[in-house]
């Protein structure tokens, strides 16, 4: 009767350490589910561990990782100890060591029950888990943030492209303007319309031209000729420039003082509140 009923308060006993290790373990849980800082984890940590062993009044723990000691204060070094690793990324980077500040009953060689040693196994594996997703977790945020600085400072600069792709355009088209012998071709005046005018060029966009003459005569060949070979010439610009590469680069079109009259074709955009064409030289 008396062994059954040492055996039945062992049997309690065993299972109310079980009980103290299990919310060991989930108090400790509960600290990593906070997302404190690391120096801060550790301090509280080893408030948490000794409530887990048999006799957590004279049970202290001390962590060391990456060179670093965590302990309570008054904390001192006994001969009654257990220690684990601490493993992170397959690299041991410290230890848990926990100590009995007072002698009490020895199991074989140790203080300790075989259960704790696999207890703070656990509570070091856990930590090991916990710092290694918590590094990872940071690498891949510091890694998404640089990757948003660069498509923002990508969009910039694609921006920022797009200005010079009507900036330089309007520019030669101001140096062709210049160039152009209005007396000779009988021209009234040169615009731009399109997206050159509207500052939204692209890469591979065209510079419409918009000329306007008195008349048809045999000098339109001669005109258009004259064109063309800028034509070529800015589109060989454009491909150095942006690697786009074009069937020349200016896109021709002209009217005459009947198209204006008559208000047809792109005549209408001359003087047009609307999307108007914008004079680039009239002539004088």
């Amino acid at each position: 009767m008396l062994t059954k009923e040492y055996a039945f308060q062992k049997k309690i006993e065993e299972l109310r350490e079980r009980q103290k290790e299990l919310r060991c373990l989930y108090r400790i849980e509960e600290l990593m589910n906070k997302g404190i800082p690391e120096k801060k984890f550790f301090y509280e940590l080893i408030k948490l561990i000794h409530n887990g062993w048999q006799f957590p009044e004279v049970c202290q723990a001390k962590i060391t990782f990456e060179n670093k000691i965590y302990k309570e204060p008054g904390w001192s070094e006994t001969e009654w100890v257990q220690q684990a690793e601490i493993v992170v990324d397959e690299v041991v980077s410290g230890m848990i060591e926990v100590y009995y500040t007072e002698p009490r009953k020895m199991i074989i060689d140790s203080p300790f029950l075989p259960e704790e040693q696999k207890l703070l196994n656990t509570i070091s594996n856990r930590i090991g888990s916990y710092i290694f997703n918590n590094r990872l977790a940071s690498t891949i945020s510091v890694l998404e943030e640089k990757i948003a600085v660069s498509e923002r400072e990508e969009q910039s600069l694609l921006t920022s492209k797009a200005d010079l792709h009507w900036s330089w355009r309007k520019h030669m088209t101001e140096v062709l303007a210049d160039k152009l012998d209005f007396d000779r071709f009988e021209i009234e005046g040169l615009y731009l319309i399109g997206s050159t005018k509207n500052a939204t060029a692209g890469p591979g966009s065209d510079i419409d031209l918009l000329i306007h003459i008195k008349q048809i005569d045999k000098s339109l060949k001669e005109l258009t000729s004259w064109i063309e070979g800028w034509s070529f010439c800015l589109s060989e610009i454009n491909f150095q420039k942006t690697g786009f590469k074009t069937n020349g680069l200016i896109d021709l079109h002209i009217i005459t003082d009947e198209d204006i009259k008559n208000k047809s074709s792109y005549a209408v955009m001359i003087g047009a509140h609307t999307d108007g064409a914008r004079p680039v030289k009239l002539k004088k």
